[in-house]
């Protein structure tokens, strides 16, 4: 998956989906987000097994594809990214990365399998 997005964008709707995930899990998928890229859309969802929550919003997909990402994590990171920053996400699959670019700021997360 490669997709652009604007950070306010991102923000707001990680903001509404990670406040479901619990900072300390027992099971590790839990603490994740999953991020859906394709036809446009960046669907993020989160859940704690009670409750589940769905944000959709526009993005530019270069390549689709699925991930997750930890929840906690990814919300810290594109909150401390500068205003008005086009955040660029690319996953590698194979490696079970997450590149997180804005600027010059460049992150690395580990995902899990969808």
């Amino acid at each position: 998956m490669k997709l652009t997005i604007e950070r306010a964008t991102l923000l707001k709707a990680l903001a509404h989906v990670q406040s479901v995930v619990e900072r300390r899990n027992t099971i590790p998928i839990l603490a994740n987000v999953l991020l859906d890229g394709h036809d446009g859309a960046l669907t993020l969802t989160a859940t704690d097994m009670d409750l589940a929550i769905t944000e959709t919003v526009p993005a530019d997909i270069s390549r689709a594809g699925a991930t997750t990402a930890p929840a906690h994590t990814l919300y810290d990171i594109v909150r401390k990214l500068p205003d008005g920053a086009q955040v660029e996400i690319e996953t590698d699959a194979e490696a079970a990365q997450m590149m997180i670019r804005a600027g010059r700021s460049r992150f690395n997360l580990a995902t899990l399998p969808v």
